[in-house]
């Protein structure tokens, strides 16, 4: 529970926040000595060297069919390939396709494969192995957890349902064209075939090992698969033949399994690995991490995540179907204290929806700050001068972590004359509660899947996506839904930006949610390892890595 004596706590935690906060670059790093090695050594000089990695858990699958994690994706990414791909800006970039163009409908979108690109197997990708790789992801036999990537191309559901032996929108044109046809337009159609799970695989790979694939996985990334020691570790190997000339660097690199954050620092502090980025350093450590002057200084990369954690309303419930008391709510939380003392300065007080990173996101909005004389206000104004009548459930799914940001939420309600009692149970029993519209306020956090305002505004917040869709509030505004289907098929610039800050804007004032804090990555690397980029969503793969001589 939140006491009075957290405000000199929370003093010193910003204080502390401000000094490691004015550090510099966007990464957090001094950088000058790795840019004067950069620049006195030879190209040449780059080459060699194994890369030790860390996964947090065993990867639930190597197969891009089913991957779904962060563990599978980090390995994933680095064997395979797609037709495009995410820098390390997030800009999608050409991989496989060396170009692509889109008709003026925005349904027609024709992609020019590079020629000479190899499977690990050495054939050579060609045109039928996209249109075989994406209608694999669509055909139920395989049981894809991906589906929906591909739900927009025309013919997509007629061919699931049986209808059809084939998906009409996927083409093989000639051996080095594919042309994918949509059934309506979609403008982040580009940044869903960035995800590993659009990668491109070999048929006769995937047909020799079957259900077994994902043990033995061929693809045409930077990086062949060599072994995966289930618990223990996955080991890659360069690939020789890789289409882009001269990568990569290094010649292997091995991720060893260590599930707990403690023994990963310890492991990172005896230089046995390379990296720490899985946001588990552990709580007891932060504030030694953080320290601007300390020994990880070098080491400390701080990024915003797209990822935004939240108390959601069931708006179809009195009185969270009453505008004002859900706007009182919000007012009555302060989400700086959360931020800056319960979760120690590692995140950042959130005041809407799309996190900072996103495309749209809007720093000039500004939400619900932290006002209890207008929290009570509102509540009169909807009838309850004497606060909320009863006691009501805020749920969440079993973690300290959580119960922590519950308490100190249910703190600040009770300030305001609102009584919740907390109830937390296990995720699968939760989640099937939040989307059978079982519960009365909820907490959850969503991250982007690509970064396009739409993967969150329009999943959240759209009416046809209420409960298991991802609309756990039940929200429902004609105007924010008409508004969310244009977005969707506008040409990307300022003008479709500016409309998602407009539905952004609308959906806050509803306040179908009470947005606590936005994500922040706080990673170490070692500083002889050059050229790891962290993006606020994806990992990205080894390709540009080089270590220092004297670390190979």
């Amino acid at each position: 529970m939140v006491k009075k004596r957290l405000s000199i706590l929370l003093v010193l935690a910003l204080m502390a926040f401000i000094i490691v906060g004015c550090g510099g670059n966007q990464e957090g790093k001094v950088k000058n000595d790795k840019q004067a090695i950069a620049e006195n050594i030879s190209e040449q000089d780059k080459y060699g060297g194994t890369f030790q990695g860390r996964l947090s858990s065993d990867p639930a699958t190597l197969d891009p069919a089913h991957s779904t994690d962060n563990q599978s994706s980090r390995i994933i990414y680095n064997i395979f390939d797609g037709l495009v791909q995410f820098n390390k800006d997030l800009e999608v970039v050409p991989a496989i396709a060396k170009d692509w163009k889109v008709s003026e409908d925005g349904l027609k979108w024709t992609f020019h494969l590079k020629e000479g690109v190899k499977f690990h197997n050495g054939r050579e990708v060609k045109a039928s192995d996209v249109v075989y790789s994406f209608t694999r992801i669509l055909d139920p036999k395989t049981k894809s957890e991906r589906t929906w990537l591909f739900d927009s191309i025309k013919g997509a559901k007629d061919f699931q349902e049986g209808k059809a032996s084939n998906v009409e929108g996927l083409k093989a044109i000639d051996e080095y064209t594919v042309e994918i046809t949509l059934a309506e337009s979609f403008t982040p159609f580009l940044s869903v075939l960035a995800m590993d799970s659009a990668a491109i695989v070999p048929k006769e790979a995937v047909e020799k090992y079957g259900e077994n694939f994902a043990q033995h996985p061929v693809g045409a990334g930077p990086f062949k698969f060599v072994e995966w020691q289930h618990d223990n570790k996955v080991v890659l190997e360069k690939n020789e033949e890789y289409y882009v000339e001269g990568r990569p660097y290094l010649d292997k690199a091995v991720y060893r399994v260590i599930l707990e954050g403690q023994s990963a620092l310890a492991e990172y502090e005896q230089g046995n690995i390379y990296h720490m980025v899985d946001d588990d350093i552990p709580s007891g450590q932060i504030k030694r991490v953080l320290n601007p002057n300390g020994e990880f200084n070098n080491d400390l990369i701080k990024i915003p995540r797209l990822v935004t954690y939240y108390f959601g309303f069931n708006t179809q419930k009195a009185p969270f179907n009453n505008k004002k008391v859900r706007q009182a709510l919000n007012y009555a939380v302060n989400k700086n204290i959360i931020a800056e003392v319960v979760k120690n300065g590692t995140v950042k007080a959130a005041h809407g929806i799309l996190p900072p990173g996103m495309p749209g996101y809007n720093p000039n909005l500004e939400g619900y700050p932290y006002n209890i004389e207008k929290a009570k206000e509102l509540l009169a104004e909807a009838g309850y001068p004497d606060g909320l009548p009863g006691t009501y459930e805020l749920a969440y799914n079993t973690s300290k972590a959580h119960q922590n940001v519950a308490e100190a939420v249910q703190a600040n309600l009770k300030q305001i004359g609102v009584n919740v009692e907390l109830i937390n149970m296990d995720w699968g029993t939760y989640i099937d509660k939040v989307d059978n519209g079982g519960t009365e306020i909820f907490r959850l956090s969503w991250g982007a899947d690509y970064p396009d305002p739409d993967n969150f505004l329009y999943v959240l917040f759209h009416s046809k996506n209420a409960g298991p869709g991802g609309n756990g509030a039940f929200y429902k505004n004609p105007e924010v839904d008409r508004m969310l289907d244009k977005a969707r098929s506008m040409e990307s610039g300022k003008d479709r930006i500016a409309l998602y800050q407009k539905i952004e804007k609308q959906i806050v004032e509803d306040a179908p949610w009470i947005p606590i804090y936005y994500y922040t990555t706080i990673a170490l690397v070692k500083p002889f390892v050059n050229n790891y980029h962290l993006t606020g969503q994806n990992p990205l793969p080894l390709t540009n890595v080089w270590l220092n001589p004297e670390h190979r």
